[in-house]
C-alpha cells in the first residue's frame, strides 16, 4: 500500500467533507471538518492551521486526517480533527500523522512550546494512542458533552524540551488542589506546584436558593459576530484578558445592576460553556455569580468550564464556593515575559455526574477518582457520612 503524509490544500475540501461525513455523520461537533468556508479559511492560513492527511497514491484517496491549531501569539498549539477512513483502519494512520506533526511543530521546528489533545472516552484507543506518542495525562472535562449521551473527554499534553523547567514558582494555593496537582507533577516529572498549601476561607453568607436565583438578573446576547467583534474592541492588546487558547466568545452575558459584562464561548450542540474572560473581577458578583448559573442551565448549559492562573489564589476559592472543581492542570501553559505559568481548569457540570459510560486508560483513573470525591463533598455532603 503506498501511503505517504502530506500537506492538505483547498483542493482536497471536498475530499475531507466527505471523509468527515463518513465517519461521523451529523454528530461531529467542529466545524472544521463539517463547515466548507471554515475548512476553507483553515486551508489558506497555514500559519494558524497546519493540515496533515494521509493519502493513498495508488487510489488517490485521503486515507486520515489530522489538524494541529497554532496560536503563535501565546505558543500553544491544539492537534484537532483526527480521524481516518474505514477502509484504512488497523495500520496505525491517525498514531503516524499525530507522531509526524507533533515531531514537526514542536521537536523540529519549536514552534510551539505546547500542544495539547482532549480525547473522548467511548474508548480508550484514542487516548492510548496520543500516550504512546509521548503525550502525558492532565486530566479530565467531566460531562463535558451531551449528544446522545453525556460524554467524558480527557486532556493530554506534550511539552517541548526544557519547557517545564521554566515554571514560575507559586507561593501558594488552596488545599484542595492537593490532590490533582500532586498527579500532574507525578505524570510529568516535575516539582511540586506551589511553595505551600492553604486552606480558602469560608463565606457563610453566599448560599443562595434555586428558586431566588431564577428571579432575572442577566441578559444572554448570543450572537457569534456581534459578541466576537465587542471581544476586539473590548480587549484590544489585553493579552491577559484574551488568553483562553482556541476558543472566541459567541455569547455575552451582561449584568443587568452591575457594570459587569462575560464573555463566553458556547456550543448550542454539546450544551458546552466556557467562560473567557469579564470586563471586571467575576468575583465582584458575590452571591449573584450563584444566581447566573442558574440562568445558565435555564439557557441550555448543562457544563461550565474556565482557565485561571494558578497563582490567583481567590479567584480559584471563589470559583471553589460556587462549585467549581478541578479537574486538569496544565502546567507551563503561557509564557509571559520568558517565564511559563500553570493553569488549572475549573469546571462545573450542571446535571448530576454521569461516568457511566466512560471508558479510560488506567493513567487517567486518579483524575476521575479526585474529581468524583469532590463532587460528592460538594453535592451531597449532607448525607455523605450517612453512605
Amino acid at each position: 500500500m503506498d501511503l505517504r503524509i502530506d500537506l492538505a490544500s483547498t483542493k482536497d475540501i471536498d475530499a475531507l467533507l466527505g471523509l468527515y461525513l463518513s465517519i461521523y455523520g451529523n454528530d461531529y461537533p467542529l466545524e472544521i471538518g463539517t463547515n466548507k468556508a471554515v475548512m476553507t479559511h483553515a486551508l489558506e492560513n497555514p500559519d494558524k492551521f497546519i493540515w496533515y492527511v494521509m493519502r493513498d497514491d495508488s487510489r488517490g484517496v485521503i486515507a486520515g486526517s489530522c489538524i494541529i491549531e497554532i496560536d503563535p501569539d501565546f505558543k500553544i498549539g491544539k492537534v484537532t480533527g483526527v480521524t481516518v477512513n474505514r477502509e484504512y483502519r488497523g495500520y496505525g494512520i491517525a498514531k503516524k500523522l499525530i507522531a509526524w506533526g507533533t515531531r514537526e511543530v514542536v521537536d523540529e521546528c519549536g514552534l510551539v512550546n505546547s500542544l495539547y489533545a482532549t480525547s473522548r472516552t467511548i474508548s480508550p484507543a484514542s487516548q492510548v494512542m496520543l500516550l504512546h506518542n509521548g503525550y502525558k495525562p492532565l486530566g479530565i472535562f467531566p460531562n463535558a458533552r451531551k449528544i446522545k449521551s453525556y460524554e467524558t473527554l480527557a486532556l493530554l499534553g506534550y511539552f517541548r524540551e526544557g519547557v517545564l523547567e521554566r515554571r514560575t514558582p507559586v507561593e501558594k494555593i488552596p488545599s484542595h488542589l492537593e490532590k490533582i496537582t500532586n498527579i500532574v507533577c507525578e505524570v510529568v516529572g516535575m516539582e511540586k506546584v506551589a511553595q505551600k498549601l492553604e486552606t480558602c476561607p469560608i463565606n457563610n453568607n453566599r448560599q443562595i436558593s434555586e428558586e431566588t436565583s431564577l428571579d432575572g438578573g442577566f441578559e444572554f446576547v448570543y450572537a457569534p459576530k456581534f459578541v466576537d467583534r465587542r471581544f476586539e474592541q473590548t480587549f484590544n492588546g489585553d493579552k491577559e484578558s484574551m488568553f483562553y487558547p482556541f476558543h472566541r466568545p459567541n455569547l455575552l452575558i451582561a449584568s443587568e445592576d452591575a457594570d459587569i459584562e462575560i464573555f463566553a464561548s458556547f456550543n448550542k450542540k454539546d450544551h458546552y460553556c466556557v467562560l473567557i474572560t469579564a470586563t471586571n473581577s467575576i468575583r465582584d458578583l458575590k452571591e449573584r455569580f450563584n444566581k447566573l448559573l442558574f440562568q445558565m442551565k435555564d439557557h441550555g448549559i448543562y457544563y461550565v468550564e474556565t482557565l485561571v492562573r494558578m497563582d490567583y489564589f481567590d479567584v480559584i476559592c471563589f470559583m471553589a464556593e460556587n462549585k467549581f472543581l478541578p479537574s486538569a492542570i496544565y502546567p507551563a501553559m503561557r509564557e509571559i515575559d520568558g517565564e511559563m505559568h500553570d493553569y488549572v481548569l475549573l469546571t462545573r457540570t450542571m446535571v448530576p455526574l454521569d461516568f457511566s459510560e466512560t471508558k479510560i486508560d488506567e493513567s487517567f483513573r486518579p483524575y476521575v477518582n479526585q474529581y468524583a470525591k469532590q463532587w460528592i463533598h460538594h453535592n451531597l455532603s449532607t448525607i455523605e457520612g450517612q453512605l
